[in-house]
Formats: structure tokens, C-alpha cells, sequence
């Protein structure tokens, strides 16, 4: 696919060259507010956090806060009854093998890049 003459890869190179990999994303990131999602063309952000560290039950803060709040308010999905709470308990790990059942991941309850993909990503029918 060409646009004004420019290939989509040479694009995208040149792209690079203005912003540096990441960097759109976390700018994006940085200016939500928490609670608040926000799509661009890098994924959706809620304001929490813009990363994709590995992340399952047990674990505690704003990595959960941001799975928390794309489960419930770009997917559609229930965490529990305390919502964004920013702990990854049986609610939250219920919600994320739905998901990923959805996306046609292993429904493991993990969260590590392919599910943060998923998470970031359009959310779809279910």
C-alpha cells in the first residue's frame, strides 16, 4: 500500500525518525487521566500504566489498575464487584481468560504481551 508516494514501511521509518519508538505511546499515556480510556493508533490507555510487564493473581498496583479499567471500560468485561481496585484477584483473573478466550489466547489468566495486546486493542463482539 503506497500513500503520497511513500511506501507504508518507509513511512513508518520516517515516522520513526520524528518520534522515537515508544515515546508515542508514553506521551499519550502520560497525558491521560486515570480511569479515563483513551484509544490512539499505538492501543487504548486508561491512565494507570502505558507498559506490558507481566502481570497475574496476587500482583498489586497500577499494572492491575490499568488491565482493571481496559477489562471494564473497553471490553465490557466485570472485574467484581470493587471494579478498579488494583488488586488482581479471582474477578480480575476470571475476566482476563475471558478475554483471552475471546482473542483465541491461552486462557491462563496471565497477563504478558499478547494479552496486553489484546487488552490495548479493539475490543471485540461477545
Amino acid at each position: 500500500m503506497k500513500r503520497a508516494g511513500l511506501s507504508v514501511a518507509a513511512a513508518a521509518v520516517l515516522a520513526g525518525a520524528v518520534v522515537p519508538v515508544g515515546l508515542a505511546s508514553e506521551a499519550f499515556a502520560a497525558g491521560a487521566k486515570p480511569g479515563v480510556c483513551k484509544s490512539s493508533v499505538d492501543g487504548t490507555y486508561c491512565g494507570y500504566y502505558s507498559g506490558s510487564a507481566y502481570t497475574d493473581r496476587g500482583d498489586a498496583g497500577a499494572r492491575v489498575k490499568e488491565i482493571q479499567a481496559l477489562l471494564i471500560h473497553h471490553h465490557g468485561y466485570s472485574v467484581g464487584p470493587k471494579g478498579v481496585d488494583g488488586y488482581f484477584g479471582a474477578g480480575t483473573e476470571s475476566a482476563v481468560k475471558r478475554l483471552q478466550r475471546g482473542y483465541g489466547l491461552r486462557a491462563d489468566g496471565i497477563v504478558s504481551a499478547k494479552t496486553w495486546g489484546a487488552l490495548r486493542g479493539e475490543p471485540l463482539d461477545h
